[in-house]
């Protein structure tokens, strides 16, 4: 009987390896690119608007690319889509506010704009944004959260744990 519980388990997990092999569905996370004077080495040209993460493989058509898990402060936010056009935060003032924040990318969601590869998860995608970087942990995030409500620039700013996601099907 021990025997037998033995080969099924063997064969259970020969099994899910072979799958996992053929699939070819290994996910790997990439390192955000967090520091706004620094370049970021990857397989995809992110645009200046966009929070870059390192992808260190070939680019594959038909396969999403994740970052790492982070925190960023989001500012301000508009509805994505309007009667004409994509609505999103202007290159302008996310430069604008990229001045404040010397060491932290300052991003910008174009969510429904055509042509946009990039998305970032647990944000409503009805609406486009303009956030700050703010690290890893929810300590490190909380205080750039504290200095950005201590400006009074940015009152309803708010912290949120998001991902980066290259979406290279279309």
């Amino acid at each position: 009987m021990r025997e037998a519980k033995f080969s099924i388990l063997a064969f259970v997990g020969v099994m899910v390896l072979s799958v996992a092999q053929v699939s070819g569905r290994r996910e790997t996370l990439g390192a955000v690119c967090s520091n706004a004077t620094s370049s970021c080495k990857s397989a995809h040209q992110f645009t200046s608007y966009q929070l870059p993460f390192e992808i260190k493989e070939p680019l594959v058509f038909g396969r999403s690319y994740k970052s790492v898990p982070f925190y960023a402060v989001i500012l301000q936010s508009v509805a994505a889509n309007t009667a004409t056009d994509c609505a999103h935060i202007s290159e302008e003032q996310r430069l604008e506010t990229q001045t404040l924040f010397a060491d932290r990318k300052v991003f910008a969601s174009r969510s429904s704009c055509a042509e946009e590869l990039i998305l970032y998860t647990n944000v409503n995608q009805q609406f486009n944004f303009l956030a700050v970087y703010a690290g890893t942990t929810k300590a490190e995030a909380r205080q750039v959260l504290n200095k950005v409500k201590a400006s009074n620039r940015y009152p309803q700013a708010q912290l949120r744990r998001m991902q980066v996601v290259l979406e290279f099907s279309t």
